[in-house]
């Protein structure tokens, strides 16, 4: 067991210290810092954008009292010397004459289309106030101008849980699809060429006579799964701290809170039947990665090796992405039990509300038992195939080592 372990740990060691894996494990918090420095650099040219508003008008001061993006002066002078001096970018002068208000806006550029809405709606509101006032309506009469229209609805039938029309569920489908399919395609290359380029070496003649090699194909499956839970925790810890942190960043915090319940919920449905056959998934391919890497003499063949095991993830990735406009389809229905594929096919399934836990669990039970049965297997026949160095072909091998 001691040498089992000492080979997983050597395989772990040796890939988390390449430059390609740091790289790999950096560039989505690259992606993310920049986003967030372009978020506050917006966020800060915004905040910048303040307009000075001068009215007598005690009912517009409480509402640009209000605002955060509008600033009240007492005098046009004070708004002039504000501007002047580049504390805000312009300055609306706000009169009054026959109970009618007139807005004349100063500066040298246009006023943004949005300040202007928000403006002209608090305008309208205190206008209304001195027409109503102007007219010496009656509350009755008031009242009735008062009146709104009636607007009813009635449908026979509205899935408010369908897939189509909730964006939590379109989000956990493609964050899942895109999760598994990068980890799938990157550690099934990286797996195969790691056991080809060293079978190439021709030092397992070496090692096999310190231990048995079936014990070495397991140190080498533990070592490069250990290298997927780090990636995948440092992005756990990375999301965490996002999470934690985007209430208090400014440009921020007000989206994230808007999408807070979105993003809590997508979450769950990624952390229940997601993450299972994510786990199986990899671990499937990576099985049979490894086992492709040994059916080759050199390293330089170990992506043609893959390429089986490359066509498959395909075909669950686009088979899954067609069943947004495909439907349930009976196909589906078949592909989401077949290991390899359900992995795919399945936890998509149960997202879109297809698929029951009971369904769920049956094909999570039929993967696991095909991850066991391939272990198993590769792992009694992985000697025999990673000792052939004679350059006969991936099938040749193959049938030689089932001769044992």
């Amino acid at each position: 067991m001691n040498k089992i372990w000492l080979v997983a740990k050597e395989t772990y060691r040796r890939e988390v210290k390449t430059w390609s894996y740091l790289l790999m494990i950096l560039a989505p918090f690259l992606l993310v810092f920049f986003s967030f420095v372009i978020g506050m650099v917006s966020a800060g040219s915004s905040d910048d954008n303040y307009v000075g508003v001068v009215t007598s008008n005690s009912v517009l001061k409480q509402a640009i009292k209000k605002s955060e993006d509008f600033d009240n002066y007492s005098t046009e002078a004070k708004a002039k010397k504000a501007y002047k001096d580049e504390d805000i970018d312009g300055y609306v002068l706000i009169e009054q004459k026959n109970n009618q208000l007139a807005a004349t806006y100063y500066s040298d550029e246009k006023m943004d289309s949005d300040l202007k809405s928000e403006l002209l709606t608090s305008l309208n509101t205190v206008q209304q106030q001195l027409n109503l006032s102007k007219a010496k309506l009656t509350t009755k009469q008031s009242q009735s101008l008062a009146t709104r229209v009636q607007f009813k609805q009635k449908v026979k039938h509205v899935d408010k849980k369908s897939f189509d029309n909730d964006p939590v569920k379109q989000i956990s489908f493609w964050v899942l699809l895109i999760i598994l399919y990068m980890l799938v395609i990157t550690y099934t290359q990286v797996t195969a060429q790691d056991i080809a380029t060293e079978k190439g070496t021709k030092i397992m003649e070496v090692i096999f006579s310190s231990m048995p090699g079936g014990d070495y194909f397991t140190g080498k499956i533990l070592g490069i799964f250990g290298e997927i839970i780090t990636q995948v925790l440092i992005y756990v810890v990375g999301f965490v701290a996002v999470y934690c942190a985007a209430p208090y960043i400014d440009g921020f915090s007000d989206l994230f809170g808007q999408y807070k319940p979105m993003i809590d919920q997508a979450i769950g449905n990624l952390a229940s039947w997601g993450l299972v056959f994510t786990i199986i998934g990899l671990v499937l391919f990576i099985i049979f990665a490894a086992f492709c890497g040994a059916l080759v003499a050199k390293s330089e063949n170990a992506n043609k090796a893959v390429g089986p095991l490359s066509t498959l993830m395909l075909i669950g990735f686009l088979f899954t992405v067609n069943m947004q406009s495909g439907g349930d389809t009976i196909f589906a229905k078949v592909l989401s039990y077949i290991p390899f594929l359900s992995s795919f096919v399945m936890p998509a399934r149960v997202i879109m509300g297809n698929a029951t836990n009971l369904e769920a669990a049956i094909s999570a039970l039929i993967a696991l038992a095909a991850t066991v049965a391939s272990f198993i297997w590769i792992r009694k026949i992985y000697p025999n195939l990673i000792l052939q160095t004679d350059d006969v072909g991936p099938w040749q091998n193959f049938k030689r080592s089932l001769r044992g």
